[in-house]
């Protein structure tokens, strides 16, 4: 599930970046409608995909929890920047071009920093110091 959530943020970051530059720009988008359905529905299942993803994530990773680390603080920006992405999307899809000034900026420009957080994460060392891997460990679902 973690490829699929990474091929959603890359697909709602491209469709929501042509759609910010086309309004910063006043030009025409070619293929405007597509572009933004794309971006809806890749919305749509990030809404759904994403909180089952982190939940099962945070679970089986739970142990990064109890320390300040680079993993720690990158994913916890991820999980803040994401939900707020949702909620202010949600926003604009309901009000369109009515929505709230800040809750469009808001969500332009949390999509760059979830962007970032998820390079950071996962460039992140992942090993704990002073605890032994364990390779009988059952794995969980979100390491596939």
């Amino acid at each position: 599930m973690r490829k699929i959530i990474v091929v959603l943020v890359a697909l709602l970051a491209l469709t929501g970046s042509a759609i910010v530059a086309a309004r910063a720009y006043d030009v025409v988008l070619p293929g405007r409608k597509l572009n933004s359905l794309l971006h809806i529905y890749g919305g749509f299942f990030f809404l759904v995909l994403f909180p089952l993803y982190a939940w099962d994530h945070v679970r089986a990773n739970r142990h990064w929890l109890s320390r300040l680390s680079g993993v720690t603080i990158s994913g916890a920006l991820q999980l803040v920047a994401a939900l707020v992405l949702l909620l202010t999307g949600i926003v604009l899809l309901i009000y369109g071009e009515y929505a709230w000034d800040w809750s469009r900026w808001l969500h332009d420009w949390l999509t760059p920093l979830l962007a970032l957080a998820l390079a950071l994460h996962y460039l992140s060392p992942k090993r704990l110091r002073g605890v032994k891997s364990q390779p009988d460990a059952p794995r969980s679902s979100t390491e596939n």
